[in-house]
């Protein structure tokens, strides 16, 4: 982590020190928080999308497919938790 430090002087006190952090990102760690997000929300959307469709229409033809899809997505996106692809705090 890059950490940046500036001084700061008001008219009637001590100069302070403040300590501002800024994250460095490089490509992989971009690409890691973008593999965690999107499966994240790949597999929202896939479950939501079913239930949507069923609650409008009344139909459920496409909802085994959907939910397999948000299955495997939920199984990447806890893969990609345990990995810790996602933030450091959330």
């Amino acid at each position: 982590m890059a950490a940046v430090t500036e001084q700061v002087t008001l008219e009637s006190a001590d100069p302070v020190e403040i300590r501002i952090e800024v994250p460095a990102y490089d490509l992989f760690a971009r690409v890691r928080k973008f593999l965690w997000l999107s499966s994240g929300m790949f597999s929202a959307a896939s479950f939501a999308i079913p239930f949507v469709g069923f609650m409008a229409y009344g139909t459920s033809q496409t909802a085994s497919t959907n939910f397999l899809a948000a299955v495997v997505s939920a199984c990447l996106f806890g893969i990609a938790s345990l990995l810790h692809f996602g933030p450091e705090v959330a």
